[in-house]
């Protein structure tokens, strides 16, 4: 039952997202606006919520929960709190190393030099696409 609601929740929110949408100028495919991201994103999440939504109705039996381990939540949430914190200070490219690496081995990603090579690469790759490339103004 609580399959259902949550997604039945999923699809007004993703409803109220596609509403909101409709404000932005769309464009055309070959001179797409401003809106035409938002209507593309909001346009997929209300199909598969819908879908989602009809197949669980048509399921009858209930999927069994399996009791839910919070600790490896609460430690995503500190660093993400961590890198907000620290972003600013140490600067994009070491923050974000840092919490790619603390992501991989909290999630249970073996040894240290796998995580280690996805955080590096991970980081210098985001930084070089965003900072020098695009140009953005990273922290």
């Amino acid at each position: 039952m609580i399959e259902k609601i949550i997604t039945l929740l999923f699809l007004l929110g993703s409803s109220a997202y596609l509403y909101a949408a409709q404000q932005l100028a769309f464009g055309t495919l070959s001179s797409p606006k401003s809106g035409f991201l938002p209507h593309l994103a909001g346009s997929a999440a209300v199909l598969l919520s819908s879908l989602l939504l009809v197949r669980q109705a048509r399921s009858s039996k209930a999927i069994p929960c399996e009791k839910a381990d919070w600790t490896k939540f609460i430690f995503i949430i500190i660093g993400f709190i961590f890198y907000i914190v620290v972003l600013s200070s140490i600067g994009y490219l070491l923050s974000t190393f840092i919490l790619l690496f603390y992501l991989l081995k909290v999630t249970d990603t073996s040894g240290w030099i796998q995580p280690l090579l996805i955080a590096v690469i991970s980081s210098a790759a985001c930084y070089l696409v965003f900072g020098r490339y695009l140009a953005v103004p990273l922290p």
